[in-house]
C-alpha cells in the first residue's frame, strides 16, 4: 500500500528521532492503542503526553502502565516497584525512589469526561501546555463503541422509547473531531468495532457520516474558514477516501484489520483509520 505521506518512509523509520513524537489518546480506555505506539523502539519512539479516559477503573490501568514505561525509560533500578505491586509483594506500586515517576504517570493518565464542559476545558489546558503545533504529533483513540457495536445496539432496541438519533454517544467522535479542527495533528489513528459499519442513525450510515466529516473537520463543524483537510487510509487495503470523494464507492469492509490475519492469535475484527493531512 502506498501512503501519499511526500517522502520515503522506509528511510524515515530508521532514522533516529530528536525526540519522541507526541501521542495524545482519546477515549483510551485501558490503553491498548497507546500500547503499541509507546513500545515501539523500546519506547523511544512515542511518547504519550496524555491518554484520557472517563472510567476510573480504566484510568488506573492507564496510570499502572505509564509508571512502568516511565520505570523502564528513566530508571530501569526501580522495576522491582512495579513487579512488587503487581505481584502482591508491596500495598503501593511505587517507593520514594521511584514516586517521581508515579507522579508523572498520574499527570498522563487523566480521568477525564470529554463532551462535558470540565472535560474539555481540562483537556485543552494540558494540550495548550504541549505546544503541539512546535512539531508533528500523532491523534489515537477511539469513540465508545456501546452504540455502534451489534450487542451494544441489540440492548438499546430492547429499552423503552429508545432513539439513536437522542444517544449522545452515537456523536462523541465530535470530541476527537474538534481536538483535530483545533490541534491540527499530522496523523491520526481512529479505531472502533466493526459494527460501527452497520450503525444507523436517522436511517443514514454513522461511518459514512463520520468519514466525511473526518476528512473536512472545519466543515464538519461548522466553520465558514477553511482548515486542514485529511485523506482516510485503510491500512490493510490500497482504499482511501479523501475530501471530494463519493462516499457511496467506499467498500467499508476495506477498513476492516482481522488480527488472525497478521499474526496475532486471537479472532479480534476492528476498524481502524488511518488520517493524514
Amino acid at each position: 500500500m502506498n501512503l501519499p505521506l511526500g517522502r520515503d518512509t522506509a528511510t524515515e523509520c530508521n532514522t533516529e528521532l530528536s525526540e519522541p513524537i507526541k501521542i495524545v489518546d482519546l477515549f483510551a480506555g485501558p490503553g491498548g492503542l497507546g500500547e503499541g505506539f509507546a513500545s515501539l523502539g523500546g519506547g523511544t519512539r512515542f511518547e504519550i503526553v496524555v491518554s484520557a479516559e472517563m472510567d476510573p477503573v480504566a484510568r488506573e490501568t492507564l496510570k499502572l502502565r505509564a509508571f512502568y514505561r516511565l520505570l523502564k525509560l528513566k530508571k530501569p533500578d526501580r522495576l522491582c516497584d512495579y513487579y512488587n505491586f503487581c505481584n502482591g509483594h508491596s500495598q503501593q506500586p511505587f517507593t520514594e525512589a521511584s514516586k517521581a515517576q508515579w507522579q508523572e504517570a498520574e499527570e498522563e493518565a487523566r480521568c477525564i469526561t470529554l463532551g462535558s464542559d470540565k472535560g474539555d476545558t481540562e483537556l485543552d489546558t494540558i494540550l495548550a501546555k504541549q505546544r503541539l503545533e512546535d512539531r508533528p504529533w500523532v491523534l489515537i483513540g477511539g469513540p465508545p463503541c456501546q452504540a455502534y457495536s451489534i450487542v451494544g445496539r441489540a440492548r438499546n432496541q430492547a429499552k423503552a422509547n429508545y432513539s439513536a438519533e437522542n444517544d449522545h454517544r452515537h456523536f462523541l467522535y465530535k470530541e476527537y473531531l474538534r481536538i483535530i479542527k483545533e490541534r491540527k495533528p499530522a496523523v491520526f489513528v481512529m479505531e472502533n468495532v466493526k459494527g460501527i459499519l452497520s450503525s444507523k442513525v436517522a436511517g443514514k450510515s454513522i461511518f459514512a457520516q463520520i468519514l466525511q466529516d473526518l476528512t473536512d473537520p472545519n466543515k464538519a463543524l461548522g466553520e465558514k474558514k477553511t482548515g486542514t483537510k485529511y485523506r482516510i487510509c485503510s491500512l490493510v487495503t490500497d482504499q482511501s477516501f479523501g475530501p471530494d470523494d463519493d462516499v457511496s464507492l467506499v467498500d467499508p469492509r476495506g477498513f476492516i484489520i482481522k488480527a488472525e490475519e497478521h499474526g496475532i492469535p486471537q479472532a479480534r475484527h476492528r476498524v481502524i483509520l488511518l488520517g493524514i493531512a
